[in-house]
């Protein structure tokens, strides 16, 4: 680990990749564990954006079950790690796949979302943007506005 921090410190610019592992410690199991979404929905019915257009109410009950399991987490010390590199000029950057937010509530600001982050969502009809608070859970999938 010792070496492994001097090259980080020593390198110019660094950039950290990060996945679902990240986030596990906080609660957030990933999509492909044993108890993670893909192993209560098929991935073929609901991990396409094809079947999330063509039956968008049947994906949304699974969008839900995320809803509630991001809820109420908070980041780990790894995501606090990460954002402290950062402001210590280390770390230029966090390339991510997860969903969560939780690189930004732990105080990273420069933060690429491969996929996305599931706190903004985007209506595919009508472009209308949605917090995550705005989400009615007993009225799925939301209204176009």
């Amino acid at each position: 680990m010792k070496e492994v921090a001097e090259k980080i410190k020593e390198a110019k610019f660094a950039i950290a990749l990060t996945g679902a592992g990240i986030s596990t410690e906080s609660g957030i199991p990933d999509f492909r564990s044993k108890n993670g979404l893909w192993s209560r929905y098929d991935i073929n019915e609901y991990g396409y954006i094809e079947n999330f257009m063509a039956n968008p109410a049947k994906v949304w009950k699974m969008l839900a079950e995320m809803l509630l399991t991001f809820k109420d987490v908070e980041p780990n010390p790894a995501h606090y790690a990460l954002a402290e590199l950062e402001k210590e000029g280390i770390l230029k950057a966090v390339i991510t796949q997860n969903i969560d937010n939780l690189h930004q509530k732990a105080g990273s600001k420069n933060v690429i979302e491969f996929h996305g982050n599931f706190n903004r969502l985007t209506c595919m009809k009508c472009g209308a943007k949605y917090g995550i608070d705005e989400i009615n859970l007993e009225e799925l999938p939301p209204k176009c506005k």
